[in-house]
């Protein structure tokens, strides 16, 4: 029975995990059956923004700005960092479902599945107290752990990716941004920055997720999730708005066939390892709900601007200090 069970997790994981696209809807579905696990709608709307990142890569400035090899590791980066990411949470999101429909918790079989004894405390936990947020932050925190030794500590992207000069300026002006959209054409969100430190992405996770759920922003986002297609593109959000600079990038699917992954040996559990910092569980606070429609396309035309500035080249990196 209970290779039963690890057979049909590993088989469904891997149904939902071929791309970016398939990811997202998988979380997205997971939310509506099952809405007190508040990670996955967050997870969702994170996935769908990588799905826009990577489809950015094909567009005009883009490509002027950077080799096909650099645009191809930056396509991986984000591809990896999501695909790992759904390697390690589905499974988790599977068992909870089996454990509400068997009545009876089956946290012990996520050591099948490489989950780490952090979060096996912490789906225990949420099964006995249901405590959301908790859940929610405790979802966050293990996430940003996982891919810190498969991805983050890798030389390759380490060189080919974090120090190079279009990356750090992209960091320094804050370009990136994880983006929230509404159908009536209004965006929210967080800038990222500081992408290569642990608590810096887990209090920007937390940060989100706050905006995400506050009271009368919630339906908005919830409406743009379920009524709104996924396929990658900007497009998705710019057809509502209506100064938004249409770039007209094509869904996902016509850009990039579906990536083989392995799943790396991990070096142990990353919870036994790494000490779980106080800070992590800290709550932020939202200071102030603002749009970021205008600042946010105000830092794109500026990036683009860059793919006509013949000194900044995409060859260049940043020597390791």
């Amino acid at each position: 029975m209970i290779q039963l069970l690890i057979n049909y997790i590993k088989q469904q994981t891997g149904i939902h995990n071929k791309n970016n696209v398939t990811r997202t809807k998988a979380y997205l579905s997971f939310y509506e059956k099952f809405p007190e696990i508040k990670w996955a709608l967050l997870a969702s709307f994170v996935s769908r923004n990588a799905g826009w990142n990577m489809t950015d890569l094909h567009t005009e400035p883009y490509q002027e700005l950077l080799s096909e090899d650099r645009r191809k590791s930056l396509y991986l980066t984000y591809e990896s960092i999501n695909w790992f990411i759904f390697q390690d949470a589905y499974p988790q999101l599977l068992l909870y479902q089996l454990s509400k429909e068997k009545n009876t918790p089956l946290f012990f079989l996520l050591k099948h599945f490489h989950v780490s004894k952090f979060m096996e405390k912490e789906w225990y936990q949420f099964y006995l107290h249901k405590n959301k947020k908790r859940l929610l932050y405790a979802q966050i925190i293990n996430e940003q752990n996982v891919v810190e030794q498969p991805i983050m500590d890798q030389a390759p992207y380490q060189n080919k990716v974090f120090r190079t000069i279009p990356f750090l300026f992209q960091n320094f002006v804050h370009i990136n941004a994880v983006i929230l959209p509404t159908e009536k054409g209004k965006l929210y969100g967080e800038y990222v920055s500081h992408f290569l430190s642990v608590s810096k992405r887990i209090s920007i996770g937390k940060r989100v997720a706050n905006l995400l759920f506050y009271p009368y922003l919630f339906p908005q986002f919830l409406s743009f999730a379920k009524n709104v297609e996924i396929t990658g593109s900007r497009n998705e959000y710019e057809q509502f708005m209506s100064d938004a600079p249409m770039i007209n990038s094509k869904p996902l699917k016509d850009y990039y066939r579906e990536t083989e992954h392995e799943l790396t040996e991990y070096k142990g559990d990353w919870s036994k390892r790494v000490r779980i910092k106080r800070k992590w569980w800290r709550d932020c606070k939202l200071k102030k709900i603002e749009r970021i429609d205008e600042s946010f396309y105000e830092k794109r035309k500026l990036f683009w601007k860059m793919s006509n500035i013949n000194h900044i080249t995409d060859s260049q990196s940043v020597e390791k200090r």
